[in-house]
Parts: C-alpha cells; sequence; structure tokens
C-alpha cells in the first residue's frame, strides 16, 4: 500500500475554505487495482443508480404539487346536524271535552284513518240528559213565544201550531186568553152602551123638562098679571110658580144624571183602552223576558249538543295513528287527556335538526343543505336535497332521556330544512318517507381551501401554546 502525502497546513487562525480531506475525498482507483479492494469500497467508489436520483426528483416534485394543490384547490364546509323527519303541520292530540267512560276503541297504532272517522266512542249518558233537558226547555219557551207574538198579532195560534205537548198545552192557553180578553172587552162594550143610552135618555128627558119649563113660566106670567089686575087669586099664582121651580129642580136633577153618564160614558171608554194596552203591555215584557230565556236555551242547547257529539271521537283530517293512550273499554279518562295521537297524511315533511351551538353561526337561512336517512343507505337509494328554512333563535336543552342517549347534554338550537327533492331510490324498488325517521343532514356553510384544512388547527394551536404561568 502506498502511504498518503501530507497536505501542507497554513498558518491561518480561521481557514478560509474548508480544505478536503482523505476521508471527504473520494478515492479514485484504476480499474485494476479497485479489483482487489473490499466491497465497502467498491460500493463507495460505485456511481448511484440513475433510478434513484429519478425518485428523488419525482418525490420532490409530488411534494411540491401537492402543496400549490393544497393551496389552491378549495373543498366544501359542511355542518352535520342529526335529526328527523317532521310534517310542517303539528301532530292531532285527540282529547275528550270532559271527563267520560270509554266505551269503544275502534283504531289501532299505525292505521290510516279517515276525516270523520270514528275513533273512539265515549259514554253520552250524561250529556243525552243534558240535551233532552235543554231541548224540552227550548220548545216550551219557543211555544210561548210564538203563543204570544200570535196574540200580539192577532192571528190564530191555533194554525201554526204543531201537534207537541207543548204547542198543544200552548193553544189552550191562548183560547182561553182570547175568551178573557174578548170578554173583558165585551163587558166594557156592555157598560159604554149603558151610559151611552143613560147619556141619551137623560137629553131627552131635558129636552121635555125645558119645554115644561117655558110653558110654565108662560103660565105663570099670565096668572101674574091676572093677579096684578086683581082678576086671579094668589093661590092660583103660587101653584104655577112651585109647578115652574119642580120643573127646574127636576132639569137640574136631569142635566147631573146627564153629565154623570157623560163622565161614566168617557172613564168607561177609558178603562177599556188602559184594558186594551195593559193587556199588550204585560204580553210584550212577558215576551222580551221568554224571548231572552229562549235565547239562553239555545245557545246552552247548542254548548250540550257539541258535548253529545264529542263523546265520539272523529279525526279531523286523513291521519296515521302514531300513539293511543294506555286505556281500554270501560277506562276512565280525564278531561283533555291525550287518547289518540295522530300523524297528518299528504303534507309536506321536513328534516328538524340540531345545530350545535358551535355551528350556530354559520348557520343562516336558504342555505343548502344535503339530507341522509338512516333508514335508507345513502350509497343505494341517494340522498335528498333542501334548503334551510327555519332557525330557532334560542337554544334548547335535551332532556334526560336524549342526553343519555346522545352522549352530550350540551344546549343546541333547532333548524328545519325544507326538502325540495324527495326522489329515492329506483322505479323498481320505491321508498317511503314517513315523519320520525332519523336524518342526518349536511349543511353546506362555505367552501375553503385544502391547505386552510391544515393550517387551521396549527394556527389555532399556535395562538393557545405557551400561554401556561
Amino acid at each position: 500500500m502506498t502511504a498518503r502525502a501530507e497536505k501542507p497546513r497554513e498558518n491561518l487562525p480561521v481557514p478560509a475554505t474548508r480544505q478536503r480531506t482523505d476521508l471527504t475525498a473520494r478515492r479514485s482507483f484504476s480499474p485494476v487495482i479497485a479489483e482487489f479492494q473490499s466491497d465497502a469500497v467498491e460500493l463507495e467508489e460505485r456511481a448511484p443508480p440513475r433510478i434513484a436520483r429519478m425518485t428523488l426528483y419525482c418525490v420532490t416534485a409530488l411534494i411540491v404539487s401537492a402543496v400549490v394543490w393544497a393551496s389552491v384547490s378549495s373543498i366544501d364546509e359542511v355542518v352535520i346536524a342529526p335529526g328527523k323527519l317532521v310534517t310542517t303541520q303539528p301532530t292531532i292530540v285527540v282529547q275528550p271535552l270532559e271527563t267520560s267512560i270509554i266505551r269503544t276503541i275502534d283504531v289501532t297504532a299505525g292505521e290510516v284513518v279517515r276525516a270523520g272517522q270514528t275513533l273512539a266512542t265515549l259514554d253520552a249518558t250524561f250529556s243525552q240528559a243534558d240535551v233532552d233537558q235543554l231541548a224540552a226547555k227550548f220548545a216550551a219557551l219557543d211555544a210561548q213565544v210564538k203563543r204570544i207574538e200570535a196574540e200580539l198579532a192577532g192571528s190564530d195560534y191555533s194554525t201554526m201550531a204543531g201537534a207537541t205537548s207543548n204547542e198543544i198545552l200552548q193553544v189552550q192557553l191562548f183560547a182561553q186568553r182570547r175568551a178573557f180578553y174578548m170578554a173583558q172587552l165585551q163587558n166594557f162594550e156592555q157598560q159604554i152602551a149603558g151610559q151611552a143610552a143613560s147619556l141619551a135618555a137623560s137629553k131627552s128627558q131635558e129636552a121635555v123638562l125645558v119645554d115644561r119649563r117655558e110653558n110654565l113660566s108662560r103660565i105663570e106670567s099670565a096668572r101674574e098679571r091676572l093677579y096684578n089686575r086683581e082678576s086671579g087669586s094668589l093661590i092660583t099664582l103660587l101653584g104655577s110658580r112651585d109647578a115652574r121651580l119642580d120643573v127646574e129642580a127636576a132639569l137640574t136633577a136631569v142635566k147631573g144624571r146627564a153629565d154623570e153618564a157623560e163622565h161614566a160614558h168617557a172613564k168607561l171608554q177609558a178603562d177599556r183602552q188602559a184594558f186594551i194596552e195593559d193587556f199588550r203591555r204585560a204580553l210584550m215584557e212577558q215576551l222580551v223576558d221568554l224571548r231572552s230565556q229562549r235565547d239562553t236555551a239555545g245557545e246552552e242547547l247548542k254548548k250540550m249538543e257539541l258535548r253529545r257529539n264529542m263523546v265520539a271521537l272523529t279525526a279531523p283530517a286523513d291521519a296515521v295513528v302514531l300513539d293511543l293512550a294506555q286505556r281500554s273499554v270501560g277506562s276512565v279518562v280525564k278531561e283533555a287527556e291525550p287518547i289518540v295521537t295522530l300523524v297528518p297524511l299528504n303534507v309536506p315533511l321536513e328534516a328538524e335538526v340540531s345545530i350545535n351551538s358551535r355551528d350556530i353561526g354559520r348557520i343562516a337561512n336558504d342555505k343548502e343543505a344535503r339530507v341522509k336517512f338512516d333508514a335508507y343507505p345513502f350509497q343505494k337509494y341517494g340522498t335528498a336535497s333542501g334548503t334551510v328554512r327555519t332557525v330557532s333563535r334560542d337554544t334548547f336543552t335535551p332532556s334526560q332521556q336524549d342526553a343519555a342517549a346522545n352522549q352530550s347534554s350540551s344546549p343546541y338550537f333547532k333548524a328545519r330544512i325544507l326538502l325540495s327533492d324527495t326522489r329515492l331510490g329506483t322505479a323498481s324498488d320505491p321508498v317511503r318517507l314517513l315523519p320520525g325517521m332519523a336524518v342526518s343532514a349536511e349543511i353546506m356553510v362555505g367552501r375553503r381551501t385544502v391547505m386552510s384544512y391544515f393550517l387551521y388547527p396549527l394556527l389555532k394551536g399556535l395562538d393557545t401554546a405557551i400561554r401556561e404561568p
């Protein structure tokens, strides 16, 4: 082996350049000598393979390309919100109006019912008794009102009355009251006629007495002249004067009786008119009171009929029976206790989802969303599309049952997603969407670069790091 040549050392405090040493300098051997070297030396002296350099270049280019692509490419930002399908109309809760006994239950859970179909029947004994009582009271009051109206109008009530017991009784009362009224009027007419006759007789007698008084006055004057001439006696004169005075007294009495008859005649006419007015006044007062009672009874009857009709619980719209109360035939149900819960049919469906409070800042109305159904895998059936319709203005606290199921008790916001396209599956394998199905909504809230996906957590960590005291 040849000895290594010693390198000259320069007397410098710091070398200006790094000098090659024997260790760093590549050995160069002739091919003849290289054959006698060890394998390690041979590998060291061999040139690197070209494929290694190409691999290094490709990896470097790939990394650079990935960084560039991540910096310029953008991806969707999605907020995932679990929830369920609900109807745009709330569920229908069928309740009794008052405490009663269940007589029949005519539906089962899951059954499709039509509007007006009977769901359950309650005992109608008490409500029917109230209806019958008020109906009888209303009929009696109505018959009285019609009878009084006929009396005031002067018509015959018997021609318009029916054959009910109340109307027959009112016909009899009408006949008696009419007979009494006519009898009273006839009595007044007779008295008035009697007074008119007395007045006429007095007037006639007064006329006769006036004539007699004139004749007696003339006779008295003649006898007075004879007496003054001493041709007649005083007795004859006094007799004539006495006869005249008798006639005048009788005339005065007759005039008094005539005046009394005239006043009595006027009083009887006034009494007759007062009787008529008082009779009508009493009828009017009675009519006003009876009409008020009849109207009140009619309104009460409507309420009682409604209560009676409410014993048959019917479906207000086409729906599906969601739940039934834990009651059987013969059980007592309280007032407003839910018996049947219905889900309306033929109404649009919406997805009601729960949004975490940390994501609510990016959720707004009209945001697009994609809805996946747990019952139908989206890989096979696809997804539904929709838009956010409403977002609650306050948070909701999950119940204990929901908190135990979701393993989270943090408050959340509610949002409604209006489904615009629910065509899932194929024509040969259609799907049916029902309220209550579990869904998962992916709400599109924006776009960001791929690089930001990796940088944001790093920046967040750097911002919060090295702060501990």
